[in-house]
């Protein structure tokens, strides 16, 4: 179902307005920040919880466990791109009468 354009106008308006009003963007932002996977703060955490490691070795494996997860996105990108690059190299499929 389609929203109402005078309904998504208006919640535009109003976060322009709350956003307008707040002192601090940093803090607003702050939990979400630190639960985002880009965040080293998310992979303490996470690690933490799955109880593996000894305390004194969360930061570090923290650390790998972010360079493994950026490596990943970086491989979903290259592959990603390469198929992009055959969809291009393909011509296009033309419909006949």
């Amino acid at each position: 179902m389609a929203a109402d354009p005078r309904t998504s106008a208006l919640r535009s308006i109003a976060a322009d307005i709350s956003w307008a009003r707040t002192p601090n963007r940093s803090e607003r932002t702050e939990a979400a920040r630190k639960a985002s996977p880009k965040s080293l703060d998310y992979w303490i955490a996470k690690t933490r919880d799955e109880g593996i490691v000894r305390p004194e070795d969360i930061l570090a494996a923290a650390q790998n466990a972010y360079r493994a997860h950026m490596r990943e996105m970086s491989l979903k990108a290259a592959a990603t791109r390469r198929a992009n690059a055959e969809l291009q190299r393909k011509p296009a499929l033309r419909r006949t009468a």
